[in-house]
């Protein structure tokens, strides 16, 4: 089959500016934005873009990772305790992520590592992609949580023996999620 007329030339989509970050000197609140252009061809400079140009842009805050809290769930027993769904085989626990926006959890990001619980495979699976409605599941991973703290209040107050790796892990824990204590 033959067309008889030529397709119709489109312009490319624009691309939203670039967040670079934020301007401390001038205030906190203000952001710098930056897009690229093309100047002459191949050469490329940074234009800047004031806000009213680009509304709702928000900063990614940068992801809170510590290994050694997340290798503390080795060996443990589970938090989540899915009533049907969870097996109390310590060998298959690892710390699961909350999947709440408000602890960073965002597209392929994770949440950051102090909203995490000791889970069996089983609750993990359950609540990373199990049929429960998404406030079961928030249910269940916050009274999860509060158990966690406890256990790493255990562990800053020596109730419960730990290395001086994983004391250190469980105050740095404790100092993001409860920041006034």
């Amino acid at each position: 089959m033959k067309r008889s007329s030529p397709l119709k030339r489109t312009a490319f989509k624009r691309r939203p500016p670039k967040l670079i970050g934020v301007d401390l000197a001038r205030r906190p609140s203000v952001t710098v934005l930056v897009r690229m252009q093309s100047v002459s061809g191949r050469i490329v400079r940074m234009v800047a873009i004031n806000d009213a140009d680009f509304r709702g842009a928000v900063p990614k805050t940068e992801p809170q990772r510590n290994p050694a809290l997340l290798a503390m769930a080795r060996g443990q027993r589970c938090l989540l305790q899915v009533p049907g769904v969870c097996h109390p085989d310590p060998a298959t626990t690892v710390a699961c992520h909350s999947n709440q926006s408000v602890h960073g959890k965002a597209g392929a990001r994770k949440a950051d590592d102090q909203y995490s619980v000791y889970g069996c495979s089983a609750c993990h699976t359950w609540l990373d992609q199990g049929p429960a409605p998404a406030a079961e599941k928030i249910e269940r991973f916050a009274a999860a949580h509060r158990r966690m703290v406890a256990i790493w209040q255990d562990i800053v107050a020596g109730v419960q023996p730990a290395t001086p790796r994983e004391r250190r892990a469980a105050e740095w824990a404790l100092a993001r999620v409860l920041p006034n204590v």
